[in-house]
């Protein structure tokens, strides 16, 4: 029974919502007695000498929501009261808020952490530990736990459970808690996004009026774009655990990769009227996530739903929560950790009405998961000896001959783009996956590659090779293997929930790899290879540094550091070229895409060495001295049309409400941090009234619409001589206009035959002379053939149409398909001639002849020859959409992932970049994201060659005299 609130209560609540200073000026709150949380969070006696949280708050703990700044003083002020704690600060945010750790444990184990490592660190490795070893590891190893609240910023009752959690356990003085202690080292780090949290907060002090607010739909609830679930950069920190983007990521895995803890919970919140979830989750389940972590997981769950059995709160399991894709702080799973997640209703501060039509206060949500933290530990307490034998037992089958990884070997073609394989080796280095490199060539047999074709081959010298057969098996199989398995019965079960409700049981991306999201070419070999192999270590060879008696200086085109190189020299007032097509000077061979500097372009420039040496160094690259302007045989030289100047980009963001925050976030990410160049973010909503003459680039990441005048204004301003880069929603919204000639594929039914035959048009450039003959005849041919003769039979308008309509139901969550990339467009500079392409529900574009298509969709290959057909037609051009597949050609789409031949067939031969020319600009389109949560190196490369390049090779530069 809810006890009477109190006068001073009354005034209490008040003075929290509105500030002390000005209570006495606003009319004060009618009383509502379901807002009057009666329970308390912290019960039991607490050693005096730790000032309690509330002194500290100013408010009960879990009355309202602390910030970054309050919860780090309640650590730094009780980690000198006792000696049951330990603070380990492990990385600092983009706005240099600290992250911290809190170990907390008994003084004895503190004190004996480091051999608490080396004994964990024997227990993970079976190649070194015996059997009678582990044995005794176990006994003597005490429990371990990583118990981490509030990744997304705007769901914050687990950080306030977190500051009352270490409090209880730092405190208490209960005997069992004293045990324990003696037992476990728990490891909580309270507020896994502090920049989120504290944009949140701030929120919440903007729009807190003098009564309690319970409206679920108001901005106090809510927030505002780019709301507080973000970080500093709006990347969803829960989605980068093994891309390993943000610095707040990068620290507190190399922690908990350090700890290894047997339990790792992760509290988040949800939808406001819903209860409460925890594990398990439900099918789809990654195969790689081994069985005994999954038994262990039904067994806390069943303790933790007994513990809110006794306070009488709702709560459920899986329904919506799979465990797929490996990227969340599940990650850990794969390392042997039992994980658990925590999706409370989202009070945000005051309470929200339910719709049974109570209210549920933020104080009660900071219970919820209170009590689900204590239920977690005293579980783990009681089965951590048994967890750490199911663990030995599981690491040690890893690396046996007979392990499910045993014969498998994940191979990365030698490149010339030293960043981008640093960059992935880096990755799986920081997750202790064991990294080999050839150290010279040899053969392999039944090598498979991204389009699933399986050959012999020859691995050249300096290809990474990286053994599945290791301790860290599950996780390096989870995000390397080319196509993550999923069970029959759950395929039928989402393709059901599609055709029933057209909606998916995917809760995130179906694919994931990383050498697909690198766009870096990788093979499967069926071999556990140690031969012709030596660890990677990091290349200590000398740069090799700008010379003064050379005429230019270039850099490789293929490393994605160039684009960088040219754009940090072109703000430093360097006057920069870069070259189309591949060419020899003296003893230089320079590669499309290489970026020059000549002495004739910048005759006034006295330190020109040193800013190019300087740059150098920022981007790693090595500098290629050239003393020849001469191009060996017929290659080009310096003086001709191949070598072409850059303009000095002159960049706007288009973000703000009506943008997708997660674009804009990580595109601004990518200036940051592949350019470090200056730009600048404006509002979508102003753009008609901005002075775009500022901008000779213009990037607009995915929005959900683009008014007419704000397309109007783009458009002059491209006509004007603008690049104009749009992304996904952006690119619907203005391709669905009159601005541009490329065309979204429901819109082109009634033209189709027109787009299939600038389709084909584009296939048959890439098509060799065969007959000269022919060719050089003096007679004229009679059989001159064209694209429509021997065409099929075209699907009508209202037939593509219907496809269309149907197929839509079944575009992928994310699947990664085959890009077919144009190698003599300058957008593709470092860009293989096939690329994997993240595509999702995304725009799907068509090109007609006067525009350009980077990179389509679907790989062509010629047919195997196979026995006789029955059937005649098998050989022949056959219509299936808008467009027509060429005979005795065979086109591969999907790579990895969930695609139904539905949307396969939708978006194949569309386009996924595209370039067109309006007036002295240009418009350059991308389908999808092409920097998704960071980590899709491959396409992002097309991103900064259009933003680096776009205003110097697509444009009609003003001409200054």
């Amino acid at each position: 029974m809810r006890k009477p609130i109190s006068i001073a209560v009354c005034a209490g609540l008040l003075a929290l919502s509105i500030g002390t200073s000005q209570a006495g000026l606003l009319m004060k709150p009618t009383y509502n007695p379901d807002l009057d949380y009666q329970a308390d969070i912290l019960k039991g006696t607490y050693d005096a000498a730790l000032t309690h949280p509330d002194s500290i708050l100013g408010f009960p703990v879990g009355q309202r929501v602390a910030t970054p700044y309050q919860i780090n003083k309640s650590i730094q002020t009780w980690r000198t009261q006792t000696d049951r704690m330990k603070v380990v600060e492990y990385a600092r945010s983009h706005e240099d808020r600290p992250l911290h750790a809190v170990f907390i444990s008994s003084p004895s184990n503190l004190a004996n952490m480091d051999d608490i490592l080396e004994k964990l660190d024997a227990l993970s490795d079976p190649r070194r530990t015996s059997e009678s070893e582990a044995k005794e590891l176990i006994n003597e190893l005490p429990a371990i736990a990583w118990m981490a609240y509030s990744i997304h910023g705007n769901e914050t009752s687990g950080a306030d459970a977190a500051l009352a959690s270490i409090y209880h356990y730092a405190a208490s003085e209960d005997p069992k808690i004293r045990k324990m202690l003696d037992d476990m080292i728990i490891v909580i780090d309270p507020i896994m996004n502090p920049d989120g949290r504290d944009r949140f907060a701030k929120s919440l002090e903007q729009y807190r009026g003098t009564a309690p607010n319970v409206d679920d739909q108001a901005l106090l609830h809510r927030g505002d774009w780019p709301y507080g679930r973000t970080n500093h950069y709006f990347f969803d920190l829960n989605r980068d655990f093994f891309y390993l983007t943000q610095p707040e990521t990068k620290g507190r895995v190399a922690l908990i990769n350090k700890w290894r803890p047997q339990l790792m919970i992760d509290g988040h919140e949800m939808g406001p009227q819903d209860t409460y979830l925890m594990g398990p989750p439900r099918q789809p389940l990654n195969f790689n996530i081994a069985p005994s972590v999954q038994k262990w997981a039904k067994t806390f769950s069943i303790d933790q739903g007994q513990a809110f059995d006794k306070e009488g709160w709702r709560y459920y399991t899986g329904e919506w929560f799979e465990n797929w894709y490996p990227g969340y702080s599940n990650y850990a799973e794969y390392r042997g950790s039992m994980h658990i997640l925590y999706e409370q209703s989202r009070m945000a501060e005051d309470g929200v009405r339910r719709p049974e039509g109570t209210i549920q206060t933020y104080k009660e949500s900071v219970h919820h998961q209170f009590v689900s933290t204590i239920a977690n530990l005293e579980s783990l307490h009681k089965y951590s000896k048994e967890m750490y034998q199911d663990y030995w037992k599981d690491r040690k089958s890893l690396v046996e001959k007979d392990s499910p990884y045993a014969n498998r070997t994940f191979i990365v073609s030698a490149n010339n783009n030293h960043t981008r394989m640093n960059t992935l080796v880096e990755k799986l280095l920081a997750q202790d996956i064991e990294v080999f490199v050839a150290n010279k060539d040899f053969s392999v047999k039944k090598a498979t590659n991204h389009l699933g074709q399986t050959f012999n081959t020859t691995v050249s010298k300096g290809s990474l090779v990286i053994p599945n057969r290791q301790p860290e098996a599950r996780l390096l199989a989870a995000i390397m293997e080319f196509d993550a398995q999923i069970l029959p019965e759950t395929v039928e079960d989402e393709r059901q929930k599609i055709l029933r409700e057209g909606r998916s049981i995917m809760y995130d991306t179906s694919a994931w790899n990383l050498t697909m999201m690198y766009g870096l070419e990788a093979l499967t070999v069926p071999d556990h290879i140690t031969n012709n192999i030596e660890p990677w270590k990091a290349q200590d060879k000398n740069q090799t540094l700008a010379a003064k008696d050379a005429i230019a200086w270039a850099v490789n085109g293929d490393d994605d550091a160039s684009v960088g190189f040219a754009a940090r020299l072109m703000e430093r007032g360097v006057q920069v070229r870069v070259i189309d097509k591949a060419t020899q000077l003296g003893k230089e061979t320079l590669v499309r895409g290489s970026v020059v500097v000549t002495i004739t372009d910048n005759p006034n420039t006295s330190d020109l060495i040193e800013l190019i040496n300087t740059t150098a160094k920022e981007t790693k690259l090595s500098i290629q001295n050239i003393t020849t302007g001469y191009g060996t045989g017929d290659l080009p030289e310096w003086g001709g049309d191949h070598f072409q100047l850059l303009t000095k980009p002159q960049i706007g963001v288009i973000g703000q409400a009506g943008t997708s925050s997660n674009d804009v976030g990580a595109t601004w990410w990518s200036i940051d941090t592949h350019l470090g160049i200056r730009h600048s973010h404006l509002d979508t909503a102003a753009i008609s009234r901005t002075d775009l003459r500022r901008y000779n680039v213009l990037v607009m990441p995915s929005a959900w619409s683009v008014s007419d005048s704000t397309a109007k204004a783009l458009k002059t301003w491209v006509q004007q001589g603008g690049t104009l880069i749009t992304h996904e929603g952006a690119t619907q919204a203005l391709a669905s206009k009159d601005g541009t000639t490329v065309k979204l594929v429901s819109d082109i039914f009634k033209d189709a035959e027109k787009f299939d035959i600038a389709l084909q048009r584009r296939l048959l450039a890439e098509e060799s002379v065969d007959d000269m003959e022919d060719l050089f005849a003096t007679t004229v041919s009679e059989d001159v053939s064209y694209p429509w003769d021997d065409a099929p039979k075209r699907l009508s308008e209202d037939e593509l149409k219907k496809r269309d309509k149907w197929q839509q139901l079944f575009m992928p969550a994310g699947a990664m398909v085959s890009g077919s990339v144009d190698q003599e467009h300058w957008l593709s500079f470092g860009t293989n001639e096939q690329l994997p392409l993240l595509y999702g529900r995304q725009p799907v574009l068509v090109v007609p002849e006067n525009a350009e298509a980077v990179v389509t969709v679907g790989v062509y290959k010629d047919k195997k020859s196979t026995k006789k057909s029955k059937d005649k037609d098998d050989d022949k051009a056959k219509a299936i959409a808008w467009y027509s597949l060429p005979q005795d050609k065979e086109l591969h789409v999907r790579m990895s992932g969930l695609l139904w031949p539905e949307a396969a067939q939708r978006i194949a031969n569309s386009a996924y970049l595209t370039r067109e020319r309006v007036g002295s600009g240009q418009i350059i389109m991308f389908s999808g994201e092409p920097i998704f949560r960071g980590a899709t190196l491959g396409t992002n490369r097309l991103l900064l060659n259009a933003i680096v390049y776009g205003p110097g090779m697509g444009t009609r530069a003003n001409i200054e005299l």
